[in-house]
């Protein structure tokens, strides 16, 4: 008599493919037959299918049972019951749990019912161009011509699968992270389902060739999954396709390899996931922008999309899916945003938000000859971080002082081999004679983790980037190490190169790999090969143990660079990779400032230069802090150089440390950036020419808003431009209104201004501001801090209402010559 299993099935998201795997690897362990039915629709499936297993569409709640019959079925019975009751409930997978921003649209999104879909900004800059959807491909085979009987193709059939199979095992073998094996899991439970194959030979049976047959099985099973109304199953129907791509490759193993990707020029690359070989491998000048569904800001193809000035978004879930090759995007780096099919009303806006970009970058162009240093003459050195020939030539014309960090992975990746030395030798030298006296700090080779190279032997880990990695890997690839420490040193002859290992944990790690330096370059003296003999020597500090142990490495070396993106990571455990735990990185929290507090006073206590060359160098905002700390250099990508140098003019010396001490004293990241945004000196004027423009290009209301919010952005008096429209327009909404007499004055107080501000436009054409009421010639903003806000802002309001009121000084006002004019006659009235 059959035993039977009754329970309501527990997963928020029903039975789809990997709970289904789960469920048939657990029958698999048993020889009685076991057979799913779901009691609300009657439908039922063996449980060793999982296809049949999800197209039973069983929906979370629904009453199911599990009937068991065979020799063995007393300890299945227990085994599953365990199963349904313990395990079978766990976590729901993470795809759908990704979290994307949520910040406000720009007026222009908001209001036009523009199609936005949201991601994270991790490369700024925008572009608009056309999607080059890669990495997603669909069978193409029809019904094609039978090779044989009945009999051999369905052989060929099964060989096909068996091949399939093993590809993807050895696939999921390889994969390096969790979420990739669990997919290919996946994809294997299909491939080796008994229902897809048995669907596909019945295909055959009927007349039809083997591929054909697969295509019709998987679309089968498709079709079940999208007509289920589950967005989750829907989704899976592509997991089917994917698998269906495998089996027909395996039936012509020996037909051609896909075609190269083929962008246009002006492409948009769109990929659920691309790693940093694959974008290396495109056409680097085609790619203008760049669209993720996986990856976080931190990653390594993220932060080369942001070395090569791309915009880039990121954690747009399903986005492979949801654009096609061909449609019209604009990519918004500094947002987060794609922008689908623009209206007229969008593509303005964003025309003018890349006038306003490039009208920032001219504001940078006076800091390419500057040395980087504060407001008092404290010298901080800006550096680059690069890793081609290409991205120094860059660098160096962007105004870096040196290269903080030459990448030399990227020389190892999307080929078959490693690098010859000579090869390496090349680059560093090219990059070194480029640097004309600056310095070259080049890191030596760094995979692993989210850099395997598929030609070094590399067995499969649970957790790569706490494994098998960077310098772990030294002593078992020991020729690999000494061909780049010789291209490294023979370099040092062209110029001031040093050399910097990555990963280092402990005192023991930096002695050892001095003394390896120290063999190099004694061998290269033996052999008369020219070098550098007094090369320095440094470390990354990116694991909390050596930021700990830095005084006794200090004993080992000649200097020190923070990585600080790995720092995070391993001080928060936070994978870099993984977009729904990208907040909770934050380098801005107190304790990661106090590790790099304890980084930097040991180094100095030992005589000892420290630099930082991770993404948080880039970061504007954090300038006081890396100032306060204390640091010699840092280093950023090649873009962000004349960012970096101007964020530090702003600053003085004199109160950064003050700053970082209370910094330390605060509780959360938020805390942290709320008193950098505070502490923004107050002493500027509130107009000037900068923040006037007498001859605007505005069509409407809603454009002169924006460009007054534009004005006050560039000129660096607020920090979210976004945020400060919505403030004006809560109060457009409730009480402002034109003067009557072409002069119409906006007003808003907002945590978000850092500087109490006058900002003016004077409109031609007039523009209609209020339905009804006469146009408006000259738009006028009032813009307050919240600290500020009160009875000097009430002040402010009421004086210059007064002085509107003079025809005289009215009339002077519209007709003034230009922005200085304007500037000159605002401040006049405020004062």
């Amino acid at each position: 008599m059959a035993l039977e299993i009754s329970f309501s099935f527990p997963l928020p998201g029903g039975l789809h493919a990997r709970p289904a795997s789960r469920l048939r690897d657990e029958v698999a362990r048993f020889r009685s037959v076991v057979t799913f039915l779901n009691r609300a629709s009657g439908a039922s499936a063996s449980a060793r299918s999982v296809l049949g297993l999800v197209a039973t569409l069983t929906a979370h709640g629904e009453p199911c049972v599990l009937h068991l019959q065979g020799e063995d079925e007393q300890a299945a019975e227990e085994a599953l019951r365990r199963f349904v009751e313990k395990e079978f409930p766990g976590p729901e997978e993470a795809p759908s749990a990704r979290v994307a921003t949520g910040g406000a649209l720009p007026r222009a999104l908001a209001t036009t019912g523009a199609r936005v879909l949201r991601g994270a900004p991790a490369s700024g800059g925008v572009f608009r161009g056309r999607a080059v959807v890669v990495g997603v491909r669909r069978p193409t085979g029809t019904a094609e011509e039978r090779a044989g009987t009945t009999e051999e193709e369905v052989s060929r059939l099964d060989a096909a699968f068996v091949r399939a199979a093993a590809a993807l095992r050895a696939r999921r073998e390889a994969a390096v992270h969790d979420m990739e094996r669990e997919v290919l899991d996946a994809h294997l439970s299909i491939a080796e389902d008994p229902g897809l194959r048995t669907r596909a030979a019945a295909a055959v049976a009927a007349g039809a060739g083997a591929s054909g047959a697969v295509l019709s099985a998987a679309g089968h099973f498709a079709d079940v999954f999208r007509a289920s109304g589950s967005a989750i199953l829907a989704e899976r129907a592509l997991d089917i396709h994917d698998v269906a791509e495998v089996v027909v490759r395996a039936l012509a193993p020996d037909a051609p390899p896909e075609p190269p990707v083929v962008l246009g020029d002006a492409s948009v690359v769109v990929a659920a996931r691309l790693g940093p070989a694959q974008l290396l491998a495109l056409p680097r000048a085609r790619i203008r922008g760049l669209v993720l569904a996986e990856g976080g800001t931190l990653s390594h193809t993220v932060v080369l999309a942001r070395a090569f000035g791309v915009p880039c978004v990121t954690g747009v879930e399903g986005i492979e899916r949801l654009l096609a090759t061909d449609d019209e995007v604009i990519v918004d780096g500094e947002r987060g945003l794609v922008v689908v099919a623009p209206r007229e009303a969008v593509t303005r806006f964003y025309e003018r938000q890349s006038e306003v970009l490039a009208a920032a970058a001219r504001r940078l162009e006076k800091f390419r000859t500057a040395r980087g240093s504060s407001a008092d003459g404290r010298r901080i050195e800006v550096g680059a971080n690069v890793g081609t020939v290409e991205e120094a030539r860059s660098a160096f014309e962007n105004g870096a002082e040196g290269i903080g960090l030459f990448r030399t992975e990227l020389m190892f990746l999307d080929r078959d081999e490693a690098p010859s030395e000579e090869e390496q030798y090349a680059i560093l030298a090219e990059t070194a004679r480029l640097a004309a006296g600056r310095p070259v700090i080049v890191r030596t080779l760094d995979v692993g983790a989210d850099k395997p190279l598929p030609w070094l032997r590399h067995l499969p880990e649970r957790n790569p980037a706490l494994g098998y990695r960077a310098i772990r890997m030294y002593a078992e690839h020991a020729g690999l190490v000494e061909g780049q420490l010789r291209a490294i040193l023979r370099a040092a002859a062209v110029g001031p190169v040093k050399v910097m290992f990555p990963m280092v944990s402990t005192p023991e790690e930096a002695r050892e790999l001095r003394a390896v330096v120290e063999g190099v370059k004694e061998r290269l003296a033996a052999e008369g090969v020219a070098h550098g003999p007094a090369v320095e020597v440094g470390v990354m500090l990116e694991v909390p143990s050596a930021v700990l142990s830095v005084r006794a490495i200090a004993r080992e070396v000649d200097f020190f660079s923070v990585g600080s993106n790995d720092l995070a990571q391993y001080l928060f455990a936070v994978d870099r990779e993984d977009t729904r735990l990208a907040h909770l990185g934050n380098p801005f929290h107190p304790a990661f400032l106090k590790l790099l507090e304890d980084a930097v006073t040991g180094a100095h206590e030992a005589g000892r230069w420290i630099g930082l060359c991770g993404e948080l160098g880039g970061r504007p905002l954090a300038a006081p802090l890396l100032l306060g700390l204390g640091f010699d250099e840092v280093s950023v990508s090649p873009p962000r150089v004349l960012a970096a140098k101007a964020a530090f003019r702003r600053t003085r010396s004199d109160g950064a440390r003050s700053l970082v001490t209370e910094a330390l004293s605060k509780a959360t990241a938020g805390e942290v950036e709320s008193l950098l945004i505070e502490r923004v000196p107050s002493t500027r004027a509130l107009v000037d020419a900068g923040t006037v423009r007498s001859a605007s290009g505005s069509r409407s209301r809603e454009e002169a808003i924006r460009e007054l919010v534009d004005l006050l952005q560039l000129t660096l008096r607020v920090d979210d431009a976004d945020r400060v429209e919505d403030a004006i327009w809560a109060y457009e909404e409730t009480a402002a209104r034109a003067d009557g007499r072409g002069i119409a004055v906006s007003q808003c107080v907002s945590p978000h201004v850092r500087v109490d501000s006058i900002a003016a436009v004077r409109l031609a054409p007039a523009v209609e501001w209020n339905v009804g009421e006469e146009p408006v010639s000259m738009a006028i903003l009032i813009a307050a801090r919240s600290s500020a806000a009160g009875s000097r802002h009430l002040r402010t309001i009421e004086a210059f209402a007064g002085r509107l009121s003079d025809d005289e000084f009215r009339i002077r006002l519209l007709s003034a010559a230009d922005d200085a004019d304007v500037a000159a006659l605002l401040a006049e009235a405020f004062r």
